[in-house]
């Protein structure tokens, strides 16, 4: 039996030895894996690090596009209403012009030159009206100091009520809200 015995117990050392061999390969093997998978953890990580940082980055680029396309807008507006403003400016000094050479026709012979001036008025007063500017300051009107300029002061009656413009010497013109020029005017003296 001794003999059976022995190879018996090759037999249990052959095993013993083949499931140390197997458990330190296998120990092995999941010492690699959990390397490996502490390795990818760390780099998913970083790449979700570098994705929020890309995001963060995106985003204030945007807020900075809609920022400046939100600036640039209103500079065009702003540039937009100076122009305008620039090509009425010298059609009022004509309006004007126009105006006083009405004044002086009116006092000789005006059949030579009343009609056509006065056309020229009319037609410049819709071109203005087209482009969105109206006049103010007319006489009768009350004094508004933020539309009109006071020249001078005269004594109240002779029709004319006090505070009320008595003369204008220069029309004021308004585009919408806006005040292009104020109206130069002599006001009616307030008791």
């Amino acid at each position: 039996m001794r003999d059976d015995e022995r190879r018996q117990g090759h037999d249990d050392e052959r095993r013993e030895g083949d499931a140390a061999s197997s458990n330190a390969t296998d120990l092995a093997e999941v010492e690699i894996l959990r390397t490996e998978l502490g390795a990818a953890s760390e780099r998913l990580s970083a790449l979700e690090a570098e994705h929020q940082a890309c995001l963060d980055k995106m985003l204030r680029a945007r807020a900075d596009l809609e920022n400046t396309r939100r600036r640039h807008a209103q500079e065009l507006e702003r540039a937009r209403e100076a122009g305008l403003d620039a090509a009425i400016l010298p059609v009022l000094s004509v309006y004007d012009d126009l105006g006083r050479a009405l004044q002086a026709a009116e006092g000789g012979d005006p059949s030579s030159i009343v009609p056509g001036v006065r056309s020229v008025r009319e037609s410049l007063e819709r071109s203005l009206e087209a482009l969105g500017v109206t006049r103010v300051g007319d006489v009768g009107e009350t004094f508004d100091p933020d539309r009109h300029e006071a020249l001078a002061v005269v004594p109240a009656g002779d029709g004319r009520p006090p505070g009320a413009i008595a003369e204008v010497f220069e029309a004021g013109f308004v585009r919408g809200e806006r005040l292009v020029r104020p109206a130069r005017v002599i006001v009616a003296e307030q008791g």
